[in-house]
């Protein structure tokens, strides 16, 4: 195998491993948004000591949404 071909494939090697690193940190960061937002929902349901139904069913769809993503 000549050096180039070595060259070529560590190189391609390396752009695959970034780019599944980079999917992985995108989609990571996704999850980490969406259970942001359903425990910013569940703080403001709490603030009250009282849930009502219209929170109590935000709630459930932003976890659904933690499941779903």
């Amino acid at each position: 195998m000549s050096e180039i071909e070595t060259i070529s494939i560590v190189i391609t090697a390396i752009i695959s491993v970034l780019a599944t690193f980079f999917t992985q940190y995108a989609l990571f960061k996704r999850k980490l948004h969406t259970i942001r937002e359903f425990v910013d929902t569940l703080d403001d349901a709490l603030q009250d000591d009282t849930v009502t139904e219209q929170e109590y069913r935000a709630l459930w769809e932003k976890f659904k949404a933690i499941l779903n993503k």
